[in-house]
């Protein structure tokens, strides 16, 4: 099948049933526009937190070598995160829903599949390095406190860790998987109507 098929002109064409073209404009252009400020929000949230960790050993001048690895696993996960989901701004920005053509629909599974691959194995990597950095750096302070107010900070920090990975951090990948695979269905309708009826 043709590469370079323009789906703006078959809808021009012919009916396209199934697929309203200006409700699909409409997702394409929301759904562009939530990501990209997803990512920039992202950033505004979690360098400042980094910095500020850095901040913390830099002017507390933390004793314990494990106080200094959880800084340091912190701010890696970090910037593992932010390294990687950022390179998701560029394909976001480079759908043009002027030129929607069927690799437009090849862009937009390219991205699907990058950001699956984050929702997984990079949030994945993610959470296990900041759960292992935060409960390091907690050690040193938390000592101080006493066993009471140690087991008190560890489970209020166990359980926050636990409510985003087992509640927030599932209903987030489900509602973003939604919102694309939505989109894709119905440009894989029209593809393969192109397909069964290439345009000459």
């Amino acid at each position: 099948m043709e590469n370079n098929i323009d789906l703006k002109a078959l809808w021009t064409r012919q009916p396209v049933p199934g697929a309203d073209k200006e409700a699909l404009l409409v997702k394409l252009s929301k759904l562009r526009a939530e990501k990209r400020r997803s990512l920039i929000w992202a950033n505004v949230c979690l360098i400042p937190t980094a910095l500020f960790v850095v901040w913390v050993w830099v002017y507390y001048q933390p004793e314990y070598t494990s106080t200094k690895v959880g800084i340091v696993l912190v701010v890696t996960a970090i910037a593992m995160f932010l390294i990687v989901s950022n390179k998701l701004i560029p394909l976001y920005k480079a759908l043009n829903t002027a030129q929607l053509n069927s690799t437009y629909l090849d862009d937009l599974l390219q991205i699907r599949q990058r950001e699956q691959f984050i929702q997984t194995t990079i949030t994945n990597l993610y959470f296990l390095m900041l759960s292992a950095g935060l409960m390091l750096y907690l050690y040193e302070y938390a000592s101080r406190m006493g066993l009471t107010g140690m087991l008190i900070s560890y489970a209020i920090t166990a359980g926050w860790i636990a409510f985003t990975w087992f509640y927030f951090r599932p209903k987030q990948i489900k509602k973003n998987r939604q919102k694309i695979d939505d989109i894709i269905r119905h440009l894989q309708e029209i593809k393969n109507q192109l397909g069964e009826n290439p345009l000459s």
